[in-house]
């Protein structure tokens, strides 16, 4: 098998995205890999994305602005909790998180995708799906992935 040297870090910016950005920064010194840390917004499916979102003393803007907005600042916070020898990029995607994911790691050759899974069991999986499972079926590159246990 080929040495990374691209790797994808999707983060649903929930408890746990920081331990998998830290084994992810492990995993690429050795191979002075490059990293980049995405993000997939799913619009919601009853409202539309571009309902616009208003407060007293805000402009009205769109919910899809206000929300990659607020993914923005965290991914900023995760990615500044680093000081990595190897760059650490970010990107924002809109859409199915999977397909989002699988699209961009296609696209943007990389080699190998570093993520959590929630290891969701029984009904929740069920009807929640796992995003996990559909990128290790469909990816085109090695998956590593993280079990990042459920907040009590």
């Amino acid at each position: 098998m080929p040495t990374p040297t691209r790797i994808l870090v999707p983060v649903d910016l929930m408890e746990g995205s920081r331990t998998i950005l830290d084994y992810a920064v492990q995993l690429a010194r050795p191979f002075n890999a490059s990293i980049e840390v995405m993000h997939a917004w799913e619009p919601p499916q009853y409202v539309a994305p571009d309902l616009l979102v208003a407060a007293p003393g805000w402009n009205p803007q769109s919910l899809e602005k206000t929300a990659l907005e607020a993914a923005r600042k965290e991914l900023d916070a995760l990615i500044g909790q680093f000081q990595a020898s190897q760059p650490i990029t970010q990107r924002l995607e809109v859409g199915e998180a999977a397909s989002a994911v699988l699209r961009v790691a296609e696209t943007g050759g990389f080699d190998m995708i570093v993520m959590g899974t929630h290891g969701r069991r029984g009904l929740p999986r069920l009807l929640l799906g796992s995003v996990a499972q559909k990128i290790i079926a469909r990816a085109h590159c090695p998956v590593v992935t993280l079990h990042v246990p459920e907040e009590k």
